[in-house]
């Protein structure tokens, strides 16, 4: 019977203090503290990545800059007014036809902006090519926003 109490003693643990639990789990919990402000710390910055990079994705998109008018060239081929901008980057245009006392031709008045976007992004994927305007047996003239002429056309008789 001694052995058997003697077996059972050696076996037998004493749950230790609750001092010395916690004392034990101090490495464990500043682990997991660490590791838990890590995870902020890291989520926090990509977050940050994220929004600097889709909000100047959309300023670069919507602030323009007028180009002046004496930066596009006007010309014809192939009976089509074409117009080509000479400097860099593309080339948003805003454009709207007149008919003048009932005229079969057109009268243009267009304006010309540039977003950071077109001047600096776009010519890395997309070459610039001439842009048609209209056929040249429709096309009076064109004005820029400001009323002076950049392209006349003088194939037209002088009664229309």
């Amino acid at each position: 019977m001694q052995k058997i109490l003697n077996d059972m003693q050696s076996h037998i643990t004493l749950p230790i203090d609750y001092s010395e639990r916690l004392e034990e789990a101090k490495p464990i919990t500043k682990l997991k503290k660490a590791i838990n402000r890590k995870i902020i710390i890291t989520a926090t910055i990509c977050v940050l990545i994220v929004l600097t990079f889709v909000s100047s994705i959309y300023i670069s998109t919507k602030i323009t800059y007028d180009i002046p008018s004496s930066d596009v060239t006007f010309y014809e081929a192939n009976g089509k007014l074409l117009m080509k901008y000479k400097g860099h980057g593309a080339l948003l245009y805003s454009a709207y036809a007149s008919h003048i006392d009932n005229s079969p031709t057109k009268e243009w008045h267009i304006s010309f902006t540039q977003t950071f976007f077109d001047r600096y992004v776009q010519p890395l994927y997309k070459k610039d090519k001439p842009q048609v305007l209209d056929s040249t047996k429709e096309v009076k003239a064109v004005y820029d926003q400001d009323g002076h002429i950049l392209w006349q056309n003088k194939s037209l008789p002088n009664n229309e």
